[in-house]
């Protein structure tokens, strides 16, 4: 039983306070971590972007390098057909 200034308080109305303040509690939680979710969105969100664009990149070195390398071929061929 809870004593509020001298006077004694009815379980359930003790027990409506305690269940008000674990309420509050778990918004105050569901707040922060929706705030850390959040952050941790954009975070994620900026690595994919520049993960995207080094992808693009690596595409396209890699098609460049391929062209090389198929010219390369294409001249030896025409040294060893002499």
């Amino acid at each position: 039983m809870e004593f509020t200034e001298g006077h004694t308080v009815d379980p359930f109305v003790a027990a409506a306070r305690r269940l008000e303040r674990a309420i509050e509690y778990l918004e105050e939680v569901a707040v922060r971590a929706a705030e850390r979710d959040g952050a941790e969105l954009a975070r994620l969100s900026a690595a994919l972007r520049a993960a995207e664009m080094e992808q693009t990149s690596l595409i396209d070195a890699n098609a460049g390098a391929a062209e090389r390398i198929d010219n390369t071929i294409g001249r030896l061929r025409g040294l060893l057909s002499f």
